[in-house]
């Protein structure tokens, strides 16, 4: 999360890593997004971010915590940038490191349960980008809120 202060479009929550918390996270973003300016096909934005917001979250929920039946946190920052009419998304938690190289991307002609939530954050947003920082786990994910000509 960011250390310094927040800008003005700045929405930051801290909620605790379970699943039914998921759509307060939701909620919150699709309220950000409607904040925003010239947001073509808004409805589509919201969904596309929410559903890439989720999937993230629960690979935090389930894998990063997955050893901690105490739960943890999950700490987002969604921020509206209106130069570039984008909005980021920051999210950090304390759980488990991530191992990017051991996903292996979805076979889409076989049938499968699981592996496709990171799949779909980076198909449906402009960038998804982790980094492990200080012992924590740190998301970045950025949605263009309008088309480039």
């Amino acid at each position: 999360m960011r250390e310094d202060s927040l800008p003005q479009n700045a929405v930051q929550l801290d909620i605790p890593a379970s699943l039914k918390y998921l759509h307060v996270l939701g909620s919150c973003l699709a309220s950000t997004i409607a904040c925003a300016q010239n947001v073509i096909d808004p409805e589509i934005v919201i969904y596309n971010a929410q559903l890439a917001l989720h999937e993230v979250c629960a690979n935090i929920m389930l894998h990063a915590y997955a050893h901690s039946p105490e739960g943890g946190r999950i700490q987002a920052l969604f921020v509206l940038n209106p130069l570039s009419n984008s909005l980021v998304i920051e999210l950090l938690d304390s759980g488990q490191p991530f191992d990017e190289g051991s996903v292996k991307e979805p076979d889409l002609a076989q049938g499968q349960v699981h592996g496709y939530g990171l799949f779909l954050a980076r198909h449906l947003m402009d960038s998804v980008q982790y980094q492990r920082q200080h012992n924590q786990n740190f998301w970045c994910l950025t949605k263009h809120l309008t088309k480039h000509l």
